[in-house]
């Protein structure tokens, strides 16, 4: 099992841009996870219902689909974090 945690950024298919902290794992079968934390929180509505989309670590970019849009977990003042499942090679 391979893991990462540090800085990510979510790129949405409109071209934004959103910074996160990652925290992602791959097993031997090369599937690969893990959650994106939002600092930000102004944006929290805006990320709210992100359905899919690529995760940019260290100069390679990862696909993704987010599987329940429900599973997000937020307070007030933040931050928001989403659970992610990767699709193909994993950017890490």
């Amino acid at each position: 099992m391979t893991t990462y945690q540090g800085p990510a950024t979510l790129l949405v298919e409109d071209g934004r841009k959103f910074e996160a902290d990652a925290s992602l794992t791959s097993d031997q079968s090369g599937d690969w996870r893990g959650t994106l934390t939002f600092r930000d929180v102004p944006l929290i509505p805006i990320l709210l219902n992100i359905r899919d989309g690529h995760v940019l670590v260290g100069g390679q970019t990862g696909e993704f689909v987010r599987q329940n849009t429900s599973d997000w977990t937020a307070t007030a003042g933040g931050p928001l974090t989403i659970t992610i499942l990767g699709s193909g090679p994993a950017p890490f």
